[in-house]
């Protein structure tokens, strides 16, 4: 019951999205409430008429996988393909987010109204797209993952060829997955296979190391005081169970999980600490995953091994709570790289995972835009002065709406949509 609990934790943090737009101002000011909170139901932007999306999958030929995770020997990916030629949208999900999260859900939606065929791919920091296609299992260093992203996208550009002819091809993307939009973009200038139209870039951070030493900082001591994150992760369950048990509910859909989480009286460090648990859960469970796939003995003895479907898992759940990404960028990452590569250094591995990698590039090219938010939490003022810089008038910036959390309110969408339009 638990981890039920903790699982709608999660869907309430990624909010789905709901009925009829309105053209009301966004209603909350506060970055930290509008990252947990989303949109309102009745701000969301309206989708007319829901096409069922199908669920491709990739396996590659005589792949080892490790029999703990032999249910993720295929790659999945969802497709929304229109019955007459279009241009074909590739959407990239954020941080430990699957191809058919809440997010990626709306957005395949929302992209697929606007007349694009739709291929929805899960982030390399997701645990089925880390065991099932990525060439290091190493999730985090950006180089790497857009490698994978790029060769994946290849496949399904020849699958969804041999179904619908394709006019023009996209990319976009939120969260880290709007950076890796930036740099797939960048690496499509180099190669040519996709010759990319438009790429949009949907709440990017401008460093990867940065914005995630910022969420860390929210599960530190000075926020949490004397409580473990899974002292706090059990007390955001016991939250959400009283109020379930409390309130009279007949269906857990958009508008309970909304009432839900603005009902419950969460104080600034509570929102910071819910955040920064939803990104924790998420890379615990790539940092575990990377650790067997690789046999690394971070967080399982090699002793354990092998691993098996009846091995008991939650003392390596436990464990991995409560190692940051920081950690593990600096003791299980970089070690990593530097073995493939003995001549890297730490900043230069900080760089290559930020914007400022391929600045020079983003400051000519007109392929790349941006949408975001002046208060989003993972953002400073010096993020948001290089976005000023880098982008100019092709970067969008709403007053409020925090990490995400005006991803489906009505105007946002149609920015985005504005964008790239067809």
């Amino acid at each position: 019951m638990r981890l039920s609990f903790l699982i709608l934790l999660i869907l309430v943090v990624l909010p789905a999205f709901g009925h009829a737009a309105q053209e009301a101002a966004y209603p909350f000011p506060d970055s930290y409430k509008a990252t947990v909170y989303g949109t309102p139901p009745d701000m969301a932007y309206v989708i007319e008429k829901p096409v069922k999306p199908v669920v491709e999958a990739i396996r590659i030929k005589n792949r080892k996988v490790p029999n703990v995770f032999s249910y993720s020997s295929e790659m999945f990916y969802t497709t929304a393909l229109q019955k007459d030629d279009a241009p074909l949208i590739f959407i990239i999900a954020g941080t430990g987010a699957e191809h058919n999260s809440a997010k990626m859900k709306f957005l395949t939606q929302a992209f697929y109204q606007a007349g694009f065929h739709v291929a929805a791919l899960s982030s390399p920091t997701h645990m089925n797209f880390l065991v099932s296609v990525s060439q290091h299992a190493s999730p985090g260093y950006v180089p790497h993952d857009v490698n994978d992203l790029y060769r994946v996208m290849l496949w399904i550009k020849e699958d969804i060829e041999k179904e619908r002819t394709v006019t023009d091809y996209y990319v976009t993307g939120y969260s880290l997955g709007a950076m890796h939009t930036a740099f797939l973009a960048h690496l499509d200038e180099e190669r040519g296979d996709f010759n990319f139209r438009k790429a949009l870039m949907i709440n990017p951070p401008v460093s990867l190391y940065h914005s995630v030493c910022r969420l860390d900082s929210w599960l530190t001591k000075e926020n949490l005081g004397d409580q473990s994150v899974r002292d706090e992760i059990d007390h955001f369950v016991d939250l959400f169970s009283d109020y379930y048990k409390n309130s009279e509910v007949t269906d857990l859909d958009d508008n309970f999980l909304y009432d839900l989480i603005t009902h419950i009286d969460l104080e600034d460090k509570d929102l910071r600490a819910l955040i920064a648990v939803d990104f924790r859960v998420s890379t615990s469970a790539m940092i575990f995953a990377s650790d067997v796939c690789l046999q690394a003995g971070y967080l399982v003895p090699l002793s354990a091994y092998p691993l098996s479907s009846t091995t008991p898992l939650m003392p390596y759940a436990e464990a991995s709570f409560e190692i940051s990404f920081k950690s593990y960028m600096d003791e299980y990452l970089l070690p990593y790289l530097q073995y493939l590569d003995p001549g890297l250094d730490r900043w230069t591995m900080i760089k290559q995972c930020s914007l400022y990698e391929i600045s020079d590039y983003l400051k000519k090219t007109d392929k790349v835009v941006l949408v975001g938010n002046v208060n989003d939490p993972i953002l400073d003022e010096h993020d948001l002065a290089f976005i000023g810089k880098v982008f100019g008038d092709r970067a969008t910036l709403f007053p409020s709406g925090g990490h995400c959390g005006n991803i489906m309110y009505g105007p946002f969408v149609e920015k985005m949509l504005e964008l790239v339009s067809p």
